[in-house]
């Protein structure tokens, strides 16, 4: 999991970053509520989708990880384990100015920059 300030998740989430869970694709499963889901072309490199009644970004592909999904943590179930916390702030050169990262200990990567876990 990381923080993500590049300016697909800005944009397709309608914030100042996301909160990214990336998750092997091969082990993604929507289980239920797959006929609200709505996969729309955003800009490249990425694909969204989204849940048509709140029209929030559920998931992303990304052509640099097609193996990967990354998943917008705040539409998960508030209560779900995700298992980790995250680990990094990444496109910090992409913020937007009116956005002050926290002093929370985290590093800070200007563009994309993998976590310490050995497969991501």
């Amino acid at each position: 999991m990381h923080y993500c300030l590049c300016t697909d998740c800005t944009d397709c989430t309608d914030s100042c970053g996301g909160a990214m869970a990336v998750v092997e694709k091969n082990s993604f499963k929507i289980t239920s509520g797959e006929d609200k889901i709505h996969n729309l072309d955003t800009k490249p490199p990425a694909t969204g989708s989204f849940a048509r009644i709140a029209a929030a970004t559920c998931f992303l592909f990304v052509d640099a990880f097609p193996d990967f999904v990354l998943i917008h943590v705040p539409t998960l179930d508030r209560h779900a384990d995700l298992g980790a916390k995250p680990d990094r702030w990444v496109f910090t050169d992409s913020k937007l100015p009116m956005l002050t990262i926290p002093d929370d200990g985290l590093p800070r990567h200007p563009g994309w920059a993998g976590t310490a876990h050995p497969n991501y």
